[in-house]
């Protein structure tokens, strides 16, 4: 089997239908049959340059379904960022006297209004107990407070 034979059973000839061309195109003439040429996946050539030709972009279901969850995420990760922006935006505004949703009407209370007994000797003694906790010793002299409060009612 030759060459020529090879190519054939490889790539094997299509006859054209010039019914379904557009209007204004002609087959090439015999003199320009040369200049083309086919591949083994059926793709053009002309003059050894391959022939760029418009596909639709096909997806397998697998990577349909992961440019969903993309999409998806990136809407989340979105609503999440104007979400952060305007909550941001919103304590900016109340701090410098600007118009926001909502400011807190009045400060905070510190760690130690919240916590009379930091400082005290009970409270050193707690954080040498619990090796320097200071999240484990607030909980503990919480609950002795309202123990407290609760044997003087």
């Amino acid at each position: 089997m030759g060459d020529r034979d090879q190519e054939l059973k490889d790539v094997p000839h299509r006859p054209p239908d010039q019914s379904a061309w557009p209007k204004g195109i002609r087959p090439i003439s015999i003199a320009e049959a040369d200049a083309l040429g086919v591949d083994a996946k059926g793709e053009l050539h002309w003059h050894g340059k391959p022939v760029e030709i418009r596909r639709p972009l096909d997806l397998t279901w697998r990577q349909q379904a992961l440019a969903v969850i993309v999409a998806i995420a990136t809407v989340f990760a979105a609503v999440g960022a104007v979400a952060q922006g305007f909550a941001a935006y919103n304590e900016w505004a109340c701090k410098v006297g600007w118009r926001a949703m909502a400011c807190p009407t009045g400060a905070s209370p510190s760690v130690d209004e919240l916590f009379p007994l930091r400082g005290t000797r009970a409270y050193d003694q707690c954080l040498a107990e619990q090796r320097g906790s200071t999240e484990a010793c607030d909980a503990i002299m919480r609950m002795r407070n309202i123990n407290e409060r609760l044997e003087k009612k």
